[in-house]
């Protein structure tokens, strides 16, 4: 990956790390906004399930060939453009509380996968933990924005990197819900997500 004028810009201002999954666990999400209740995903091919091997985990396990497809309340009776919205995950950091300064997006492999780029998104933040996770209550809004992929970047190809304005809160924990994706399909999918955080 070649770096960025942006991420230039965010590495003299921070001193900035590239979140790497350990053994985090990664909670699938759907029937989810900013501000709401967290509604947990299962596997499955239906509503409210990701699809089977292809959970929010695999947004951080480096394989760009593989990534989440969150269902979510996919019905197609709105000919598909909503499946995969109003979804995402949600993971608490080992370690210290970071503050994420900015994220970028790799969009999905194959062909056909550019209906599923998420377009829009939200990330929150919350220091609280366990249960208290799953209450909306929990969450402060830290970005409400493009994903980076509104200009197609090809397949498994980074998007544009995205700043988090102003950032100064360190969270232990962050969720991310798509909030809009770019055509008719059964999910909203990419490969990977990376989060630049100090």
């Amino acid at each position: 990956m070649q770096v960025s004028t942006l991420l230039e810009t965010v590495i003299i201002k921070v001193s900035v790390t590239y979140f790497k999954r350990t053994n985090e666990t990664v909670y699938d999400i759907w029937n989810t906004t900013a501000g709401t209740d967290s509604v947990y995903a299962v596997s499955g091919t239906s509503i409210g399930t990701y699809y089977p091997g292809q959970s929010a985990q695999t947004a951080f396990d480096g394989d760009f060939t593989n990534g989440p497809c969150n269902h979510g309340s996919c019905d197609y009776t709105n000919g598909a453009l909503a499946c995969g919205t109003k979804a995402g995950f949600y993971l608490t950091l080992n370690g210290a509380s970071k503050v994420l300064a900015a994220f970028d997006v790799i969009s999905h492999t194959g062909s056909w996968s550019r209906v599923r780029d998420p377009i829009m998104i939200t990330i929150e933040g919350s220091n609280l933990n366990g249960s208290a996770l799953t209450l909306g209550s929990s969450w402060t809004l830290i970005y409400n924005g493009s994903a980076g992929l509104i200009t197609d970047p090809g397949r498994a190809a980074w998007g544009t990197l995205q700043l988090i304005s102003n950032p100064s809160i360190a969270f232990a924990s962050y969720r991310l819900l798509i909030t809009s994706k770019q055509g008719y399909d059964s999910c909203a999918s990419y490969s990977e997500i990376m989060f630049i955080m100090s």
